[in-house]
């Protein structure tokens, strides 16, 4: 173990208080996206109080700082998101949300504050930076239209040359991290279909007018047999229909029918050619039986896409400073996460940080109960600290032969 890592270690565990204190506080005031007034300024104060430069305000709530070092050099980015769900958190502790209806069930308020973690270890040690690190802290994760989008509309990532990011996986053991070359997550799209008629019909003769119930139901047959029939089935893909709605009495067939939900892929053009049959799909059955049918797709965001050079260098700094068993292998994600709008732009890698240590810190995401063992932490933020000083090091962009994103699994150290 080299010395910067061991300074960077014994470091963070100097803040690990505070940083557990941070956490806490942000877990028991969400805010969902866009609206993480208090979040920010909670945040913001953390790290003004601590000595670090003012943050500049983005994206609305969102704000980000700069740690330059000594030494000129590239800019590299880390990445936190802030925003909670509108889930009511019933969990039986202190720090539980006091929110009603509201909860940090996703590990937002870990990510922020690994990223405050990450800033004041840098600026500590930006002897040690041969270039500058840009550390922000995006709102808006959770929703549609998300923040990533709009933070690369206001110019933060110009002249940054790659982007590194994390997230709570509550299915790894605490102090454990993974990460995957080329595809790291799903895409993922909303879509709503409607089905109208010209009027309503009697329950007694449904033959006198149409069946908007009936033909809706043709269509969701119809997308749920997509999958592994106009779909290549070792190239993952999924349809998920999650609302419908129809009717308002039960011996009336309606005149209007809606569904909707999520499509979820890991291709690019996969994820195209299902919009397509989709829209084919509907709108031939509706002509079948002569009402109207439209398609419309929502928000959504491409597949995270991990730079293989930086996947291989953050792996290589785990086996090595921490030990093979530190870095698992793991299954593939097919959620969304809107990280995919930054490396769609740029060099980005999106890595797991293992947060689960007993029963209590392993509910999935989004889950009533969701939690995390704290311990996890300082020691990532130390790892994100030393990742982020040795990238600026070595240049690892530029000392590297380019090599294909979606280049296969390394399966060594």
């Amino acid at each position: 173990m080299d010395e910067l890592f061991k300074v960077l270690r014994s470091a963070s565990r100097a803040l690990e208080k505070d940083l557990v204190v941070l956490r806490r506080t942000l877990h028991q005031h969400p805010e969902t996206g866009w609206s993480e007034f208090q979040t920010s300024k909670t945040l913001r104060s953390y790290l003004v109080e601590s000595g670090l430069p003012t943050p500049e305000t983005i994206a609305g709530t969102g704000f980000y700082l700069d740690i330059k070092g000594s030494q000129d050099g590239p800019a590299i980015a880390y990445r936190a998101d802030m925003d909670g769900l509108p889930i009511q958190d019933r969990k039986k502790k202190p720090y539980a949300s006091q929110r009603s209806g509201f909860g940090h069930l996703c590990g937002h308020d870990v990510h922020s504050t690994i990223a405050c973690g990450v800033a004041m270890l840098l600026h500590q040690h930006r002897k040690h930076l041969n270039g500058k690190v840009r550390i922000f802290w995006q709102p808006a994760e959770e929703v549609t239209p998300s923040g990533a989008p709009r933070i690369l509309a206001e110019g933060v990532l110009n002249d940054i040359e790659a982007v590194y990011g994390v997230h709570c996986d509550p299915s790894m053991p605490s102090g454990t991290y993974s990460a995957r070359p080329g595809p790291e997550t799903g895409s993922f799209d909303t879509f709503e279909v409607t089905v109208e008629a010209a009027s309503t019909a009697h329950s007694a003769r449904p033959y006198e007018g149409k069946d908007t119930i009936w033909i809706a139901h043709q269509i969701i047959q119809h997308f749920y047999q997509m999958i592994g029939r106009i779909t290549d089935v070792r190239k993952p893909g999924v349809l998920s229909i999650c609302t419908i709605h129809g009717g308002d009495a039960m011996n009336v067939i309606p005149h209007h029918v809606s569904f909707g939900g999520t499509i979820r892929t890991m291709n690019e053009h996969l994820r195209q050619r299902l919009r397509e049959y989709m829209v084919d799909i509907a709108e031939s059955i509706g002509k079948m039986n002569g009402v109207e049918t439209k398609v419309h797709f929502g928000g959504g965001a491409p597949s995270v896409i991990n730079n293989y050079q930086l996947y291989r260098f953050i792996r290589g700094i785990i086996n090595s400073r921490l030990g093979d068993e530190y870095f698992l292998e793991r299954e593939q994600s097919i959620g969304a996460e809107d990280f995919a709008y930054y490396t769609k732009k740029l060099p980005g890698l999106f890595m797991r940080i293992g947060t689960a240590h007993a029963p209590e810190t392993s509910y999935p995401l989004h889950h009533t109960l969701f939690d995390v063992d704290e311990t996890a932490i300082a020691p990532a933020s130390s790892l994100l600290s030393y990742t982020l000083i040795r990238h600026l090091q070595e240049k690892i962009l530029h000392a590297q032969p380019k090599l294909n994103s979606t280049e296969p699994s390394f399966s060594g150290r």
